[in-house]
């Protein structure tokens, strides 16, 4: 790895920061580790689309870049996502108009989504799974920078914490508590993502064809491995 050249991490919340930062940064010591906050699903965001999803990423990176980055700077830009259940097929999408007060008005189980607008979720999968089609396809962004997809799912919750649904407030405690559990164990952090309940087999393009099938993409995966193998390496 080129000496303290940047890789840059987008994640969609400060929640995802707080979990990997620390030993994403221990790990790649070789290099100089960011991240960049999207405030939310970029893939499902109204007005996105797969037609413009390269040069939205691109301004992401320009603008953390501001006038102080170059291309030239950057080893590699590693964007991570949540499925939420995108693949899924839309028999699994069911009305749940019961909903607990203060937690999510749309639940992920295993086998299902249950939400009070399906026609909304249906919706907003088909804009993401045609938005993550388009990420598969993209090589370098700002016309150099290599780019890779990553994803957790159903969310990173889901993978780090073994609970899709959580509260704001769970989302918090818990990144904490993970970020405390692995601080200074950046090998311990990197053996999570081995584990053969939790691990995707295969190369990068064969865990996403398999993330696809049936409702995978609602259950507890991630092939975010494969790319700290290849650091490793």
């Amino acid at each position: 790895m080129e000496s303290r050249k940047i890789i840059l991490f987008i994640v969609e919340g400060i929640h995802d920061k707080t979990s990997l930062s620390i030993c994403l940064s221990e790990l790649l010591e070789g290099a100089s580790v960011h991240f960049v906050l999207t405030h939310g699903d970029i893939t499902s965001r109204y007005g996105t689309n797969a037609s413009n999803i390269s040069e939205r990423i691109g301004g992401i990176v320009k603008n953390f870049s501001g006038s102080i980055f170059k291309p030239k700077d950057f080893y590699e830009v590693v964007h991570i996502i949540d499925t939420d259940g995108a693949f899924i097929s839309e028999e699994h999408i069911k009305k749940e108009t019961k909903v607990e007060e203060g937690a999510p008005h749309t639940k992920y189980e295993s086998e299902e989504i249950l939400t009070p607008d399906p026609q909304n979720i249906k919706e907003r999968n088909e804009q993401k799974s045609d938005v993550i089609e388009r990420m598969l396809s993209i090589e370098k962004v700002w016309r150099t920078i290599p780019y890779h997809v990553y994803y957790f799912s159903s969310n990173m919750d889901h993978v780090l914490h073994n609970n899709p649904n959580l509260t704001r407030e769970e989302k918090e405690r818990l990144a904490e508590e993970f970020e405390n559990r692995f601080y200074k164990k950046p090998g311990e952090f990197a053996k999570l993502f081995q584990e053969d309940n939790l691990a995707v087999k295969g190369d990068y393009e064969e865990t996403w064809e398999f993330i696809k099938l049936d409702c995978n993409s609602l259950k507890r995966y991630s092939n975010f491995g494969i790319y700290l193998q290849e650091r490793e390496q």
